[in-house]
């Protein structure tokens, strides 16, 4: 009696690829309260880019490839998870720098993107008020998790937000002009 060929790396990407939604529950918890299906789709394909480099590089097969693929997903979920904390303690701590891929994140599903409004809002808000606006709103943060990356209680971002808020609602949509 003959054994199976082992299965070729095309083959074997293929069935990963066709069990991809057993790995998103993984990256999704790990993310946590950044779960958000673009983000998790993003992960997949970057873990899927790594164990296919693998698979075709030099290090060749691996004994379980559904486990191995199941922990490049959270280590590419944690990865990034790392480099949203890092960007977040650059914006919290001098106020200045701008996640440039988020930019484009749309304001309380107003139809307005921060990108468009961002210059205008540092200009009307105080730097407390904004850090709270960008964390919640652009990083989809919670009030708690904005509070400490920011160092206050999450009492303070709640009325930082609230003023905040205040100050867009008094402003015409393109907030070029006073009401």
């Amino acid at each position: 009696m003959g054994r199976k060929p082992a299965p070729t790396v095309d083959e074997q990407l293929e069935d990963l690829a066709r069990a991809s939604a057993v790995y998103f529950p993984a990256i999704a918890r790990r993310l946590g309260q950044h779960n958000r299906s673009q983000l998790v789709e993003d992960v997949w394909q970057n873990a899927f880019a790594k164990v296919t480099e693998r698979l075709r590089g030099d290090a060749g097969a691996v004994d379980n490839l559904r486990a191995y693929m199941r922990q490049v997903c959270v280590n590419c979920a944690v990865d990034e998870l790392r480099l949203i904390q890092r960007r977040s303690e650059i914006l919290v701590g001098d106020g200045t720098a701008v996640l440039e891929e988020r930019e484009n994140a749309e304001l309380d599903a107003s139809g307005v993107y921060y990108a468009d409004i961002r210059d205008e809002l540092r200009a009307l808000l105080t730097p407390m008020e904004h850090r709270a606006v960008f964390l919640t709103s652009v990083l989809d943060f919670t009030s708690e998790r904005a509070a400490e990356l920011m160092g206050v209680s999450p009492s303070s971002v709640r009325k930082a937000l609230g003023r905040a808020r205040e100050k867009v609602a008094r402003r015409r949509p393109g907030l070029g002009q006073e009401a």
